[in-house]
């Protein structure tokens, strides 16, 4: 049995579970809400850190829950590093839209969420 991470952003909480396919939204043991699905390479920031909190969401809302992701140069692909700042998760995932996971919201939507979070 795999137990991967899910992360609830309304109450900042990260509790592992048995992988299951079928399931990208758990309830959260602490606040009874929505829990997402995280890839297993993902680590939470503190729970004060607002700032990393608010990236993680908007990644996060937009397909990318720490899963690789690849520029592909030539024949060679290198692994990507996930970006540090919301300016930089823009540009993030408008490049790597291809990559995202699940159903996303449209890259138009994202300029709102971000002028929000600043």
């Amino acid at each position: 049995m795999i137990l991967v991470p899910h992360t609830c952003f309304a109450c900042r909480s990260t509790f592992k579970r048995p992988f299951e396919e079928a399931l990208i939204y758990r309830k959260c043991p602490g606040c009874g809400g929505q829990a997402r699905r995280m890839d297993k390479l993902f680590r939470p920031p503190k729970k004060a850190d607002e700032k990393q909190w608010a990236l993680l969401d908007f990644l996060a809302g937009h397909g990318f829950v720490f899963q690789k992701i690849w520029l592909k140069q030539g024949s060679t692909s290198y692994g990507v590093p996930y970006p540090s700042t919301i300016e930089q998760a823009m540009e993030f995932v408008l490049q790597f839209k291809d990559q995202a996971i699940g159903n996303c919201p449209p890259i138009e939507s994202a300029s709102v969420v971000l002028i929000s979070i600043l």
